[in-house]
Formats: structure tokens, C-alpha cells, sequence
């Protein structure tokens, strides 16, 4: 075999990797403006003198808003949009309906859903007529480990005789979560914006030198992905330190505070490289993410920012940051690979820094901002547990190698952060009982 097929399967799969990644501009972390799902189901529909069963496909379009702060601390999603449904019922006549739904997320592991619209029924042998008339109907899903529905709904006939209403009760599927995915990866402080949290684009800038690992394509292209995802997020954080540091310095904060902030930029800048670094020897091309600029500032005031500074230190440094360096310890237990285990060490040392300074920065703001930072941060640590920032599929592949490359599965991530969550709240409210 020639040496320019050898390093065809390699390259190919980093221009994969690259077109699935890379975009024009900055990307959002979480794509929570629109959402579609499919889903099928089993039903069971009864009233009409007759009991019939049902087959059914579901599809929804959803527009979708924040479910708590618009633009900054994402703990699910709420969102409208139409809906179409068709069912068979007992292999003999369709039933019909179209409208819209609207709903959100409950918590990380469960949704609702309601729905309003228009249905048809063609006749059902020589029992019943056609009839149209008014569709009401209300679904809950449970988002973990699949997408499972359990759906109850009435069809209110506006038309024909006999006036009967049908009542129907359904378990189903879904290919996704009708209000969307969670965020993808976020390792370290995310980069927040007014239009949300973003990732920078991965550029590709050619062939590099291929990691010697024996890893089939698949798990090879797969992991690329994953550890570029890493970059980028790490990538997002050098502008988000500074715009701390310069946000710090602007309400007067202690010079050491923002000596650490632009500390913690060196750090990200180190973690960037290092991984692109993995990222580009498993896919064999040279993947780097783009710098973006700092978020301009946006406060009304010094009390505003101290709001949002306190907000974003307990979400981004105290949980995001401490949840980070948890999951690089973590993932550093089963790591086998040398490069990849220095990696996850230094990351797992500067997340663990990044997370005592987040504590710092919100002890200022609590001191600084009065009742109104106290109150703010209150209902943040008292409320119910957020959404996770790292909510990414787990990296496909054969478990011992993937682990072997410091990806965790999604059960090792999750638990990592119920453990931040837990010593967090505990010593967050602390420290307001101090305050």
C-alpha cells in the first residue's frame, strides 16, 4: 500500500471531523432557538362504543426559550410550536391531527407537553362516519436513559352523528427531546454573550503527524471530536477571564482578584493548546479553535454587575469550574494514555484554582452588593439543582478505549457533577449565613 493511501483513511476522517465542527462564526454551546422531534407510538382509544388500537408517528417543531435567566444559566427549556399527528386504529381507519403544543423541561430527566388542535377521523367501517372536531391532549416524557412518553388526549367530534367524545391513552417514543438538547460540553467558564453561551469555530489548517494508537477509524474520528470540543470550550474561556478581570477592575475590586482572573486566562490558553494537541494527532490534521473577543459590557450599573458577578461566580466558578476539575480527576482514574494523562492533571490542578477563585469573587460580591446580591444568589443555591454543563453524549467506541483516551461515560460525568452540586450548596449556604 502506498504511502498517500495509508494517510487517506486518517485525513478523511479529520475533514469529518472538521465539517461537523467547524462554522463560519462564533457557535452557540446550546442551539436553544429551535428544536424538531419524531417520535412513534402505541395507543389505546375508547368512547365511541368501541375500543381501537393505535399505531402513530408524532412530529414537533419547537421554538424554544430559556428556562430561567434568558441568556445566562440555562436549567431547561420551555417552548410552542405546531404539531402533526397520524394514528392507524385497528388497521381500518386514520385518525388525524394537526395544531400546536407547548410546554417545558421539569427537570433534566423529565418534560411536559400540551397540545391544542384539529382532527379528522375517516369513517371506521360501517360503525361510524367520518367526523372532524377539536383535539386536546397532554404528554409527559422522561428524557433518561431514551425519550419515553406517556400521552393522554380527547377528540371532541364538531360534526356527524353520533356526537361521541373518544378518549386516548398512549406510550411512546422519541427520537429526541421535544424542548431540546442540553448543553454540550462546557470544560472550565463558559463564554456568556447576550445572545447566550457561544463556542468558538474549529479551523482546520492541514495534515499533521497521526497519534500511534491502535484505535479504529470510528473511535479514532470520535475521540478527535470529542477532545476538540474540549478546545473550543477551553478556547471560549480565555475571553470570558477577560472580561472578568476588566469587570472586576470596573466595580473596584482587590487587584489580586484581578491579578487571578488574567492568571486563570494563562491557564486556558495552556489547555487550548494541549488540547488541540490530542485532538489534531487522533484525527491526523492540525485542528485549532478560533479566538473570539470578550463580551462587551452591558451592565446598567456597578449594582447590576454585582448581580450578574455574583450569579456568574457561584454558576460558572463554584459549580461550572469545580464540576470541571472533578470530571478531569475522574477521568484521569482511568486514563492510560501518557500525553492525555498530563493533560487531565493540569487540568484538574487550574479547574480546582478557577473554582476557589470563583468562591472569591462571590464572597466579594456578597460583601460589595448588599441584600440584593445576598437575595440573588439565594435563590440560586436554594433552588432546585441546574441542568448539568456537561450534557454531551458519550464518545463512541469500545469503553476500556475510550477511557483509555480520558472520556468519561455519561454516568462518570453526571455523578461528578451531583458531587459538585452537593459540597457546593452546603458550603454556599455557609457562607450566606455568614453573609
Amino acid at each position: 500500500m502506498s504511502s498517500c493511501s495509508r494517510a487517506l483513511p486518517p485525513t478523511l476522517a479529520a475533514l469529518g471531523v472538521v465539517a461537523l465542527v467547524s462554522l463560519p462564526g462564533q457557535a452557540r454551546a446550546e442551539d436553544d432557538s429551535f428544536a424538531m422531534s419524531v417520535g412513534v407510538s402505541l395507543s389505546v382509544s375508547f368512547g365511541q362504543k368501541l375500543v381501537a388500537f393505535g399505531l402513530g408517528a408524532d412530529l414537533r417543531a419547537t421554538f424554544l426559550m430559556e428556562g430561567s435567566v434568558p441568556g445566562a444559566f440555562d436549567s431547561g427549556h420551555m417552548g410552542f410550536g405546531p404539531f402533526a399527528q397520524a394514528t392507524w386504529l385497528n388497521f381500518s381507519a386514520g385518525r388525524f391531527a394537526i395544531g400546536t403544543h407547548g410546554g417545558g423541561d421539569l427537570s433534566r430527566d423529565a418534560s411536559i407537553d400540551g397540545e391544542l388542535g384539529w382532527m379528522y377521523r375517516t369513517p371506521y367501517r360501517d360503525l361510524l362516519p367520518g367526523q372532524h372536531g377539536l383535539h386536546v391532549g397532554v404528554m409527559a416524557s422522561l428524557l433518561d436513559p431514551a425519550v419515553v412518553d406517556f400521552s393522554a388526549g380527547a377528540a371532541i367530534p364538531l360534526s356527524g352523528e353520533p356526537f361521541a367524545p373518544e378518549g386516548m391513552l398512549g406510550v411512546g417514543v422519541h427520537a429526541a427531546p421535544i424542548f431540546g438538547e442540553r448543553s454540550t460540553a462546557i470544560d472550565g467558564r463558559p463564554l456568556r454573550t447576550a445572545d447566550g453561551v457561544v463556542l468558538p469555530p474549529a479551523l482546520g489548517l492541514g495534515p499533521a503527524a497521526s497519534r500511534p494508537a491502535r484505535l479504529d477509524r470510528a473511535t479514532r474520528a470520535a475521540l478527535a471530536g470529542a477532545w476538540l470540543d474540549s478546545a473550543r470550550a477551553e478556547c471560549g474561556s480565555i475571553p470570558a477571564f477577560l472580561a472578568l478581570a476588566r469587570d472586576l477592575a470596573a466595580v473596584g475590586a482587590p487587584a489580586s482578584l484581578v491579578a487571578r482572573a488574567l492568571g486563570a486566562l494563562g491557564d486556558e490558553v495552556r489547555h487550548t493548546a494541549r488540547c488541540s494537541e490530542i485532538a489534531s494527532e487522533l484525527a491526523g490534521w492540525r485542528l485549532r479553535p478560533a479566538l473570539l473577543p470578550p463580551p462587551a459590557a452591558r451592565d446598567a450599573d456597578r449594582q447590576a454587575a454585582l448581580v450578574r458577578m455574583a450569579l456568574e461566580a457561584w454558576h460558572d466558578g463554584c459549580l461550572g469550574e469545580g464540576a470541571a476539575a472533578a470530571r478531569a480527576r475522574r477521568s484521569l482514574a482511568g486514563a492510560k494514555d501518557a500525553g492525555v494523562r498530563a493533560v487531565l492533571g493540569e487540568i484538574a490542578r487550574d479547574e480546582a484554582l478557577h473554582a476557589e477563585l470563583g468562591w472569591r469573587v462571590l464572597a466579594y460580591c456578597l460583601a460589595e452588593g448588599g441584600r440584593e446580591v445576598r437575595e440573588a444568589v439565594g435563590d440560586a443555591m436554594t433552588g432546585p439543582a441546574p441542568a448539568p454543563p456537561a450534557d454531551d453524549a458519550e464518545v463512541e467506541g469500545e469503553r476500556k478505549e475510550v477511557q483509555a483516551f480520558g472520556r468519561l461515560p455519561r454516568a462518570e460525568a453526571d455523578a461528578a457533577w451531583d458531587e459538585t452540586w452537593a459540597a457546593a450548596r452546603r458550603d454556599g449556604e455557609r457562607m450566606l449565613v455568614a453573609a
